[in-house]
């Protein structure tokens, strides 16, 4: 069954070039409507209709003819009815923050109300619940709506809105990276798949600087080049087209983190540190692939990333073990003339990382099994075989 949305644009930017429809107003290089279709493409809508004075119609038709988005696109024009199975209204003029969009279409609302007006509606549910859009967004990502045509607001809000980290090192990070994003955004030739792999290029540089025994720099520079690898996922948001094909950024990202670990052990144990250097990197390689194993895969069982599911997993995710703060320990203790000691420090906040990870998704996954009634089809299951057995 096909979901139907209506993109309602109603104003016009007045810029130096004269009157703009809000709808192809662009921020970071993407036009208001193709954010909208993107975003809400991603929920499975996959039939839009868009509705706005004639002029506009015609405008936002012509920036959409020949390209093929895989979805149905309809214009109608003012004082036409709208259609009986639209699924959702918006008020397409302002932006709405992604995680609050997502809450709102899946929970049981009637009304996203932002300033007391209504910018998500979803008609068939009538007079029911109505809701504040910043109650469905973090406090981080505050306020969750924007006019689309307060072009600086807009684009604060949507750098603010692409903050994903929630550790200390990403807040810490956040300014840099966010310049960057501001600098860059506007440049199509840079593209988020484009840093990414200039980023693990990059990194190149860092596992000779670590193998050659230069720690300092090498750590330094990792450190900066983490800084950059934060910029393409932030990018992709802040453009509001996010590919699949993006996603296999993560796999790069643990090829270079590892190659790091590797080559800084490899460095330590050619120049002086020897056996232990070795098989304290060998020990860190394995614990942190556990960690990002049980990580990863506590994702994909319950639906939801574990840094998310209570306050104790929030809180945690803001001190856990991550390569950011393995740097810092390479920089530190590099500088102080112990470079080992950062290895040792590695091993011992990724361990900490790895019994807390994998206790607290054990936990969670038990009360899951419990609550979808698992847990008692096993208990039948191992009681049939015991009843079966004392027969036997």
């Amino acid at each position: 069954m096909r979901r139907k949305a209506v993109l309602r644009f109603r104003g016009f930017f007045n810029g130096r070039g004269g009157p703009t429809p809000v709808a192809l107003l662009e921020h970071f290089g993407t036009p208001v409507v193709v954010r909208w279709i993107s975003a809400l493409k991603s929920l499975g809508f996959t039939s839009f209709v868009v509705a706005a004075e004639r002029g506009v119609l015609d405008a936002v038709e012509a920036l959409l003819r020949g390209v093929s988005l895989r979805v149905e696109v309809e214009y109608l024009a003012p004082g036409a009815p709208l259609p009986a199975d639209a699924e959702l209204l918006v008020e397409a003029d302002f932006l709405v923050e992604p995680g609050a969009l997502r809450r709102f279409v899946e929970g049981d609302y009637a009304r996203g109300v932002h300033a007391g007006k209504p910018v998500l509606e979803k008609p068939a549910r009538g007079a029911g619940r109505s809701v504040e859009l910043d109650e469905l967004a973090e406090p981080r990502h505050r306020p969750a709506c924007v006019y689309a045509g307060d072009l600086e607001a807009a684009r604060r809000a949507l750098v603010r809105w692409a903050q994903k980290g929630v550790h200390f090192t990403s807040v810490l990070n956040a300014p840099l990276e966010n310049a960057l994003v501001k600098l860059l955004g506007d440049c199509r030739a840079v593209t988020p798949n484009r840093v990414t792999l200039a980023v693990n290029a990059l990194s190149l540089l860092a596992v000779l600087l670590f193998a050659n025994g230069q720690f300092l720099p090498a750590a330094a520079f990792s450190y900066l080049l983490g800084i950059l690898d934060g910029v393409d996922g932030k990018l992709a948001r802040v453009r509001g087209v996010l590919t699949k094909f993006g996603h296999l950024e993560h796999s790069l990202d643990a090829l270079y983190e590892q190659a790091l670990y590797a080559s800084f052990a490899l460095g330590l144990a050619l120049h002086g540190y020897g056996f232990l250097a070795a098989a304290l990197g060998t020990a860190l390689l394995v614990v942190d692939c556990f960690v990002r194993h049980v990580y990863n895969q506590f994702a994909l069982t319950a639906g939801k990333p574990l840094k998310h599911y209570t306050p104790f997993d929030r809180a945690f995710a803001f001190v856990d073990g991550r390569r950011n703060v393995y740097l810092i320990y390479a920089i530190a203790f590099s500088a102080a003339g112990h470079p080992l000691l950062a290895l040792l420090a590695a091993l011992i906040h990724a361990s900490l990382t790895a019994a807390v990870y994998f206790v607290r998704a054990t936990r969670h996954l038990r009360e899951l099994d419990e609550r979808e009634g698992t847990a008692q089809l096993m208990r039948l299951s191992t009681h049939s075989r015991k009843r079966s057995a004392r027969e036997a």
